[in-house]
């Protein structure tokens, strides 16, 4: 602990850079001036060709031998003709956007009971809605103690949807499917419901649940309700209500951790302990009491968390609380909450240490600057705080090749210098060639989304998520790499975020926000790659992208075929026990050279194609061939991978020949890529339909 202590006090006092002003220029007329990002050879020489030509130093970016400047159209000139300088691109927007696609706050006003109703087999639970809109009842999920047997019956409304049996603890149901079966022998003069089970405006809908017979305490059931209108309602909804065997009165489950594996590896003492995870984003949550689950590691063993704020340049000291957003916060805890229900906990790897940069504002707003300013403070002190690991869960459209983008360039130096980086595909698909930037760098580790369409416990039914960004890249590189559940997914945050307070049907009112998005996969594989760490600290990142791509799971179809795209779920669904006990370490990047790309003397191309109707193939096999079609209407087995020490053929990048390896496509038409970037914008936490 004393070294943390001393690297804490070493942060406090380097932590603030200096930054530069000279004005040349005594016009009485103020001059427009823009932001650019400058590089050179290397940082000195950047910020000396700034200053000269009388601009702003107002970023040090040494990881990538630039400086961020503010600078006239005059300025820009003149710093543009010197000698040294290599590129200027103009600074791109970073900015969140949580504009609701299906239902806004006001059509999601849903009240319910906060106490069950019970018999002697049977649970009750009403639910009203006060909205201006009638809501349709799209799928539902019971939870249940054990003492209680199987669940025998759903009734809605006095409508019997549901009768069998369902051992276990918990049950999910398609709603839709359930009235489409729900007809039998005594029921044979019931009429069907075509549109399905509905709450008017005003009304309430009586769900009741029969068992073998009903323990009466509320403590130990939760029920889930979803509707098409993408809104949400859960019991308990007082957070003194909760399962029984939590770590505290109000824990939930998050399912994050049996999705994948991971709280196999818990259970062995693989819990992230002594790596360090870094995520960029809006900041995380201190304020409230269920905060510390963020703040403390398991079992309330302490936890070492830093600061850093990039949009001032400061590290923040003690329990500083830099997340007004939420998206943030809801990241990390998907990556290292140390809450836990019935022994599981909530997040991967609940012992990683946390080293927080905070490059976005309250509205999720920020600059290709911060970020590459938070990446740069990064590196620099990844050897004192142990950065092991790298969260980007953030996207942006592609404005150029991926070795010429200013983010790209400091997120392979990252890689280059021993960090394994994981960042979202993108919330932009399912059409191909979306993957955004940095995704679309072929070293790094990027992550589509899968949905377990609220069945946590049932395999069967999971799909690929239609929002998920799929390749190839423009490059020709095969992308997302893997894919994690980003479905619905449950994390910490507070109340008073503006995630919560925009979509206050989303959060239980407590801590917990549930969200979609390859935000929270990115998380999941973040969390990940900690455990794999801790288990073989030596791995480097080329060999821990090849222990989680060698071992993730293929969606297939009955027939044995692959049920998705490679190019729309990679390897497949990541499986974190597999990949700790895997051996296959170097098939990972083979044919690219992270140096050579960084210093301009080789460029690499992936070996995607394109044929004379459209259709996107790897080699000669029929499963590697896609036309952009994608199914998201029912679920399939993730199974058995790809042979992937037989050699796959997206292992054969080449040296980039100026050639594109499609037909008909032209990507940057004005061949000037950075000439129109104040119209595009990196983006946090899209927000996104639950499915």
């Amino acid at each position: 602990m004393k070294k943390w202590i001393n690297a804490f006090l070493i942060l406090s006092i380097v932590g603030v850079s200096s930054s530069f002003v000279v004005t040349l220029n005594n016009s009485p007329e103020p001059q427009t001036t823009s932001r650019y990002i400058v590089q050179a050879t290397n940082l000195e020489q950047a910020r000396t060709f700034v200053i000269e030509a009388g601009g702003e130093v107002t970023h040090e970016l040494d990881i990538i031998h630039a400086v961020g400047a503010t600078l006239s159209d005059e300025q820009l000139e003149v710093v543009r003709a010197r000698a040294g300088v290599k590129r200027v691109y103009e600074d791109r927007a970073v900015n969140t956007s949580v504009a609701m696609p299906t239902a806004s706050s006001s059509e999601c006003a849903l009240s319910a009971e906060k106490h069950l109703s019970f018999d002697y087999n049977s649970v009750g639970w009403n639910v009203t809605n006060n909205s201006g809109v009638t809501l349709h009842l799209d799928r539902m999920m019971v939870m249940w103690p054990r003492l209680n047997g199987a669940l025998r019956e759903i009734a809605l409304d006095q409508q019997r949807v549901f009768t069998g049996k369902v051992r276990g603890r918990s049950a999910s149901f398609d709603v839709q499917k359930l009235l489409a079966n729900s007809v039998d022998d005594d029921d044979s003069d019931r009429q069907p419901i075509p549109d399905g089970i509905m709450i008017g405006i005003g009304e309430s809908l009586q769900v009741q649940v029969k068992f073998n017979w009903a323990i009466r305490r509320e403590d130990s059931y939760e029920i889930r309700l979803f509707f098409k209108e993408g809104c949400s309602v859960d019991f308990p909804l007082d957070p003194k209500y909760a399962f029984e065997g939590d770590s505290d009165t109000a824990a939930k489950r998050t399912h994050v951790a049996s999705l994948t594996g991971a709280d196999a590896l818990h259970w062995e003492g693989i819990t992230g302990k002594g790596v360090g995870v870094a995520i960029i984003d809006t900041g995380i949550w201190t304020k409230g009491t269920q905060s510390r689950y963020l703040l403390a590691g398991a079992h309330g063993h302490p936890r070492f968390v830093i600061q850093y704020d990039a949009t001032v340049d400061r590290v923040r000291k003690g329990r500083f609380h830099s997340d007004d957003n939420g998206h943030g916060s809801h990241v990390t805890s998907v990556i290292a909450s140390s809450r836990y229900k019935d022994s599981e906990f909530n997040g991967i790897a609940p012992d990683a240490h946390l080293v927080v940069i905070k490059a976005f504002d309250t509205d999720g707003r920020g600059t290709y600057l911060d970020v590459i300013r938070g990446l740069d403070w990064a590196l620099k002190y990844k050897d004192i705080l142990g950065i092991r690991v790298l969260n980007l869960s953030f996207s942006a459209k592609p404005q150029s090749f991926y070795w010429d983008d200013p983010l790209n360039q400091a997120v392979m130096t990252a890689w280059q210098d021993g960090i394994v980086v994981v960042t979202s595909a993108g919330n932009t698909g399912p059409a191909p060639m979306t993957i955004g930037v940095p995704g679309n760098l072929p070293y790094v580790i990027t992550v589509g989304a899968i949905t377990d369409s609220v069945t946590p416990l049932d395999w069967s039914d999971d799909t690929l998520a239609s929002f998920s960004a799929a390749g190839p890249t423009y490059e020709a590189f095969v992308k997302p790499d893997v894919v994690a559940p980003g479905g619905h997914v449950r994390g910490l945050m507070g109340a008073d975020s503006k995630f919560a307070l925009k979509h206050p049907h989303y959060h239980d009112g407590d801590a917990y926000f549930t969200m979609s998005g390859t935000s929270q996969s990115a998380a999941i594989v973040s969390g990940a790659v900690a455990l794999l760490l801790q288990a073989e600290p030596w791995l480097v990142p080329d060999q821990v992208k090849c222990k989680l791509v060698s071992t993730a799971r293929t969606a297939h179809e009955s027939n044995g075929a692959h049920a998705y795209s490679v190019f729309q779920q990679g390897a497949g669904l990541i499986d974190i026990v597999a990949a700790q006990k895997g051996s296959n370490y170097h098939c990972a990047n083979v044919g690219l050279d992270v140096t050579a790309d960084l210093v301009g003397t080789a460029h690499f191309q992936g070996p995607a194609a394109q044929d004379a109707v459209g259709t996107y193939y790897l080699g000669s096999t029929s499963d590697y061939r896609w036309d952009g079609a994608a199914d998201f209407s029912r679920g399939y087995v993730w199974g058995g991978g790809m042979a992937w020490n037989d050699g796959m053929p997206w292992n054969d990048s080449k040296i980039w020949n100026d050639g594109m390896p499609w037909n008909d496509i032209k990507v940057w038409n004005d061949g000037m890529p950075w000439n129109d970037l104040r119209k595009s914008s990196v983006s946090v936490g899209i927000w996104v339909k639950q499915e």
